[in-house]
């Protein structure tokens, strides 16, 4: 069977090779099973049909009309940022500035169906799915002598969904099984035109013309997001009007003695 390796690392540094497999008829039908026994269960312990959830968060006061006016109002912002951008023909500052408000607009989005989202992830399908999922993950991971299973059972597994190497093989069986884009966040429209113009860099970070990293309002920042200053091209705390900080982050300032009521210092 064709085998693809997935290297990655433990949560203590150290190395982990396995293998996964695109599933068989075999492992769709384990997969299967998973899904129906999890799907009964969760509709036994009260779980929601997605065919209801619309009227459901409507009752639990999670989503109304005003809600709904904002999701179109901004899906709408977002369709119109994109076909500017795919368009061009506009100033590079343009172009810019509408890229900002795209990516300012998609979190206002998430922000916004977030709460809705969680209802839709606890439906009974959802719970279904993602039992279904880890089946499959289950099923199409081997050790490195391509035979044995790394886990015999969803629990196993579940055991090891903390660790690095056990979340990047099932992101990897993902893309094998539905294609997803594992560099979603950087072709996104806004994002693509901000690295190919060097207003971001790789990690999708503003940087100036000096490839310095700044905050949307130009500021420069450090990795921390503390405002700076470069000195010999040493990077220098400061506070947003310019006020150096010393290294517990405070402003520097030197002090001088308190005053007595007459304006001469007091000895502490």
């Amino acid at each position: 069977m064709d085998l693809v390796e997935v290297k990655s690392l433990n949560n203590k540094g150290d190395e982990v090779c396995v293998y996964l497999k695109k599933p068989g008829t075999k492992e769709l039908t384990e997969a299967k099973l998973a899904y129906n026994k999890a799907f009964r269960k969760a509709l036994e312990s009260g779980a929601i049909l997605k065919a209801k959830l619309v009227d459901y968060v409507r009752e639990q006061g999670v989503w109304d009309d005003k809600k709904e006016a904002e999701y179109k109002r901004l899906v709408e912002e977002i369709r119109s940022g994109e076909a500017l951008l795919s368009k061009g023909g506009v100033t590079l500052k343009v172009a810019k500035e509408a890229s900002l408000k795209l990516k300012e607009t998609r979190l206002e989005f998430q922000s916004l169906i977030a709460e809705r989202n969680a209802y839709d992830a606890n439906s009974a399908e959802s719970v279904a799915d993602n039992a279904q999922f880890n089946q499959l993950v289950v099923c199409c991971t081997f050790k490195p002598d391509r035979v044995s299973r790394v886990w015999n059972t969803s629990d196993e597994y579940d055991n090891d969904s903390n660790e690095q190497w056990a979340s990047d093989a099932a992101s990897r069986l993902a893309n094998m099984l539905y294609g997803l884009d594992p560099d979603y966040e950087k072709n996104l429209p806004e994002n693509k035109f901000l690295v190919t113009y060097k207003f971001a860099n790789e990690k999708l970070e503003l940087v100036n013309k000096d490839g310095h990293l700044i905050d949307s309002e130009g500021n420069l920042i450090d990795e921390e997001g503390y405002y700076v200053k470069y000195v010999d091209e040493k990077k220098v705390r400061v506070t947003k009007d310019g006020r150096e900080l010393d290294e517990n982050n405070n402003v520097k300032v030197e002090f001088s003695p308190f005053l007595d009521d007459d304006g001469k210092p007091v000895e502490a």
